[in-house]
């Protein structure tokens, strides 16, 4: 696997790509989050953020509860891809010639 990542590092990849988490003014409530993985995972949410954030995949919005959001955009997009997680490059692939 790509980094080492585990399963519920990938899905909040996943979750904050899907979503469009791109910008530092746009992040995904970490509540929310924290209640959707944790249904699902066994590992410990501020371990796997901690981790991902220590890798420069994600950022946080300093707030009363923080938001992520995605720092590398391209190093998201390959690891996901990677994973086998349907995925499509932003801008869809469109080449825009000069005149």
């Amino acid at each position: 696997m790509p980094d080492d990542l585990t399963d519920m590092e990938v899905q909040i990849l996943y979750i904050l790509y899907r979503n469009k988490n791109f910008k530092s003014d746009a992040g995904y409530h970490s509540k929310k989050l924290r209640k959707i993985l944790l249904k699902k995972y066994d590992q410990d949410f501020d371990e796997a953020i901690q981790s991902l954030k220590n890798n420069a995949y994600i950022g946080t919005i300093k707030k009363d509860d923080p938001k992520y959001y995605i720092l590398n955009l391209g190093k998201t997009y390959f690891v996901l891809k990677d994973h086998g997680l349907n995925v499509t490059p932003l801008g869809g692939g469109r080449v825009h010639h000069l005149d």
